[in-house]
């Protein structure tokens, strides 16, 4: 199904290029009416409301907000049952294209349905892309309490690691840190501290440093390049602490290990979002011209 969705959406897109019919669009921009009867002209099934509905999801994707959304929100109004999911994938592809406001509503709605179900994800959007920590951590607290024997794991990243970045956001850093202590000694305990996720002991590092517990933060700074070798955050961090020690002898060389890193690509980052603890070149640059030289 999904293989004939795509020639569909590249059929659809195609079918509404014509000079006549953008005219045509500029006027019937969300004219429902108007996308079904291109459809129909291209032998879709414009009675499948699930088919219309993952159409309009592959529309979005191609970036034509406003034919695929018109197509979801129509598909939906005709969904014999709605469930959480339908509003979190709506809702999924219009955050990933920037629609905002779209998204929330949806992510809203779904809320309302199985909040068990969404909070996780809800959470860790507000996070990650809107940088709604107060509300992002009132939603992972809401999520982490329907389990309160399990260690959750929204998209994949521990429950304590993301309301750790929530504090950490806010600047409340001793929180922020047992958060974190929470996250590695379970999965320590289990598994064994090697498989933490060494920006953990980073993001710990920097909190410790915040709160001027400079010699337990370079503790963390090491613990990540130990389990990690290739780590230039934690050298660029660890020797921002080292300044603040009066050590700059030492994190110079940090610096320059991390310029050196970074400039042959080991960086973390991610493609719709900038990280927490991402760094650029430009900024090692300046902090070797400004303690360095």
């Amino acid at each position: 199904m999904k293989n004939s969705i795509i020639i569909s959406v590249l059929l659809f897109l195609t079918s509404c290029g014509t000079n006549k019919i953008v005219a045509q669009q500029n006027t019937e921009k969300k004219d429902i009416c108007f996308y079904l009867q291109q459809l129909d002209s291209l032998g879709a099934d414009t009675t499948d409301f699930i088919y219309l509905f993952n159409l309009g999801y592959y529309v979005i994707y191609s970036g034509e907000n406003d034919k695929g959304n018109t197509l979801m929100e129509y598909a939906m109004s005709n969904f014999k049952d709605i469930n959480e999911k339908d509003y979190e994938k709506w809702s999924i592809r219009n955050t990933k294209n920037g629609n905002y406001i779209i998204a929330i509503d949806k992510l809203e709605k779904a809320m309302q349905i199985n909040p068990e179900q969404i909070s996780g994800y809800y959470g860790w959007v507000l996070l990650y892309y809107y940088r709604d920590y107060k509300k992002s951590l009132k939603i992972l607290e809401q999520f982490d309490a329907y389990t309160p024997n399990f260690a959750d794991a929204p998209m994949g990243e521990d429950i304590h690691y993301l309301k750790g970045l929530c504090h950490m956001q806010m600047k409340n850093y001793q929180k922020a840190i047992d958060e974190f202590n929470t996250y590695i000694k379970n999965l320590a305990t289990h598994h064994g501290e090697e498989f933490v996720d060494v920006y953990t002991f980073v993001q710990k590092g920097r909190c410790l440093t915040q709160i001027g517990q400079f010699e337990e933060a370079i503790k963390s700074f090491e613990k990540a390049i130990r389990y990690y070798k290739d780590c230039t955050e934690a050298y660029y961090y660890m020797a921002l602490t080292q300044v603040k020690m009066n050590e700059k002898e030492k994190a110079c060389v940090n610096l320059n290990i991390s310029l050196e890193m970074i400039n042959r690509g080991e960086k973390n980052f991610d493609m719709y979002v900038e990280l927490f603890h991402e760094i650029y070149p430009q900024q090692i640059e300046q902090a070797i011209e400004k303690y360095c030289k």
